[in-house]
């Protein structure tokens, strides 16, 4: 048999409790407005018979028993067929317990204890309870009915003081069409709000049990691909075949990256070195040879720093937390402390986070540009320029050309290693290098479009 879905169990399952909580809630809910509608019946009655009692029962202040007189008026109006049909019964006691005034003649005069409702109303609220059968005052009148009794106080004109209190019997069954009105209304009420309950659960159940189902088919289809896939294994041969050259291919490009890292850095820097062995050389004092002297002991240093970083693998390891600019930044001063001349430099755009294989990149460019500079043309008129933007950077190191009496190395065949090893690590990265030279200077430009940028 095919298992019912989860909204479907929920429909079942919530359906009976709220059932049963709607029953609970509905007694406890109908019973409190039937009682509310009851005593606002009888507060209604209360009032009325107060107002028609009160003005014939203001000798009650200074007697203790109402005149002959009062007593006729009293009877005339509840003797009426209007009201007596709604109040069988009507009693007007006095503080004391005294029957002031009765429908039934024999009781007025007579003391009984006095009833709960009657000590309620003494503090000056209305009262209302069911009739006790077993008090004197209904076993003398041989009650049979369960009369529901209403208590009002009656004041004193003048004073406002509590001078008797008024007691209407009335039968509950002229309660009876409003009650079960209001009975009605309220589990109506009650039943409505229960289903609407229900039904809004049930859409959030419906929803999250189709989600599920949605799940369940979307398992069932990848279980299948998974199988459908088993039985390819024989094309993953071949894949991992292609995995293998590719690797190797990579650790071609590593070696080749190692190469130029050294080319870059330390050949560079004991390049750099090379030059300021000739100007001690060419010194013809010890004093003038201490500043040369300095600067290749400088350079040595960092080409020594700069190989045992490679070894460790950690190249440039201080800029990989630095935005463009400042990696810009570094690279010229370190060429300036290196070389004595002035770099020009401008920046322009915003700093958007690069990869850091694009960082090492920037600082090599503006390091082998600068080298060069200073190797062709005596590091005149040096400028990098870098110009930024969420989704792409250019980069140009350039110069003015030697200076007059500038006597230049001799030229290579084709690119120098370093710029060869420069270019292929920047098309790595997925940019392009440019090179422009002539006898105004030479310009190297170097271009990313970042979201293409490894």
């Amino acid at each position: 048999m095919r298992r019912r879905p989860l909204s479907i169990q929920f429909l079942f399952a919530s359906g009976i409790l709220i059932f049963f909580a709607t029953l609970i809630s509905g007694y406890v809910i109908s019973g409190l407005v039937e009682q509310n509608a009851i005593r606002s019946k009888a507060g209604a009655a209360a009032t009325f018979v107060q107002s028609m009692t009160e003005p014939l029962v203001q000798k009650l202040a200074s007697a203790d028993a109402l005149p002959p007189e009062d007593i006729e008026r009293l009877h005339g109006l509840f003797t009426d067929p209007m009201l007596r049909g709604r109040f069988p019964h009507v009693e007007i006691w006095t503080t004391d317990g005294t029957v002031a005034y009765s429908l039934a003649p024999d009781l007025i005069g007579r003391r009984f204890e006095v009833p709960p409702g009657a000590e309620n109303a003494l503090l000056g609220e209305v009262s209302l309870s069911f009739a006790d059968l077993d008090a004197g005052e209904h076993i003398a009148r041989n009650f049979r009915t369960r009369y529901l009794e209403i208590y009002s106080p009656l004041r004193d004109n003048s004073t406002g003081r509590i001078i008797a209190i008024a007691e209407i019997q009335e039968d509950p069954a002229t309660f009876d069409h409003d009650v079960e009105r209001v009975r009605m209304v309220s589990w109506a009420a009650v039943a409505l709000a229960s289903c609407a309950i229900l039904l809004c659960l049930f859409a959030i159940v419906r929803r999250g049990s189709n989600t599920i189902e949605d799940q369940r088919q979307a398992l069932r289809q990848r279980a299948e691909d998974a199988e459908a896939a088993s039985r390819k294994l024989a094309e993953l041969q071949g894949i991992a075949r292609h995995a293998s050259m590719q690797l190797a291919e990579r650790n071609e490009n590593l070696m080749r990256g190692v190469g130029a890292d050294l080319h870059d850095g330390p050949a560079q820097l004991l390049s750099f070195a090379r030059l300021q062995v000739e100007q001690v050389r060419q010194a013809r004092s010890d004093l003038g040879r201490e500043a040369p002297l300095a600067v290749l002991e400088g350079s040595l240093d960092s080409a020594l720093a700069e190989i045992r970083a490679i070894a460790r693998s950690l190249i440039l390891p201080e800029i990989e937390h630095l935005p463009p600019s400042r990696i810009i930044e570094r690279a010229i001063k370190m060429h300036e402390s290196r070389s004595g001349t002035e770099v020009a430099s401008t920046f322009v755009g915003s700093e958007p986070e690069i990869p850091a294989a694009l960082k090492i990149c920037l600082f090599r460019f503006v390091q082998e540009g600068l080298n060069n500079s200073y190797r062709h043309a005596g590091g005149n008129g040096q400028e990098v320029w870098c110009e930024m933007g969420a989704a792409h950077m250019k980069v140009v190191v350039s110069d003015k050309g030697p200076p007059r009496g500038f006597v230049k190395p001799p030229p290579r065949d084709g690119e120098g290693m370093g710029i060869r090893g420069l270019r292929q690590r920047i098309e790595s990265l997925g940019g392009s290098l440019q090179i422009v030279g002539g006898d105004a200077g030479t310009k190297l430009t170097m271009c990313f479009e970042l979201g293409e940028a490894v």
